[in-house]
């Protein structure tokens, strides 16, 4: 099994006394026990972002048993379609991050519509990389995936 990795899993680990640390580690952990553990190189990317250096990341990684797999034109091209579905819609509705349920939003003071997006092509990028190349995507924002990336098994 291949699973995929999603940065905020990693984040719970790396960055001390945060609430999902005990079920992230576990189902990482998990994961490891049962086959190959992937990330894109937008989850590299972030990932960096608490490393000093780029040798303590890539420890990190070689410790967690974490292999970069490159996205590939396809996988980026796909990423850029559902992104551009996701802001045709977005202009027009709005859904729950975590549960994927449609919401309204309007300003309490006037009742104009808030169409603010969310999300950035750097997670549609994340979401196709995982669709592409894995068995299964462990994230926490499974909502959002499951919407947008329909097929794939989310943990």
């Amino acid at each position: 099994m291949i699973t995929a990795v999603d940065t905020n899993i990693f984040l719970d680990i790396l960055i001390p006394n945060q609430p999902y640390l005990k079920s992230s580690l576990e189902k990482l952990e998990n994961a490891s026990k049962h086959g190959k553990i992937i990330i894109c190189e937008i989850v590299y990317i972030e990932l960096a972002s608490q490393f000093d250096c780029i040798s303590d990341l890539n420890i990190f990684l070689n410790d967690t048993h974490v292999e970069i797999k490159w996205s590939g034109k396809e996988s980026l091209f796909n990423a850029s379609r559902i992104w551009i579905k996701y802001r045709a819609q977005y202009s027009q509705k709005k859904f729950c991050p975590e549960c994927g349920k449609l919401i309204n939003i309007s300003c309490p003071h006037c009742d104009s519509s808030l169409n603010i997006p969310r999300r950035i092509l750097n997670d549609f990028i994340v979401g196709s990389h995982a669709k592409s190349f894995s068995n299964v995507f462990l994230t926490r924002d499974r909502g959002f995936y499951r919407r947008y990336f329909s097929g794939i098994t989310i943990l």
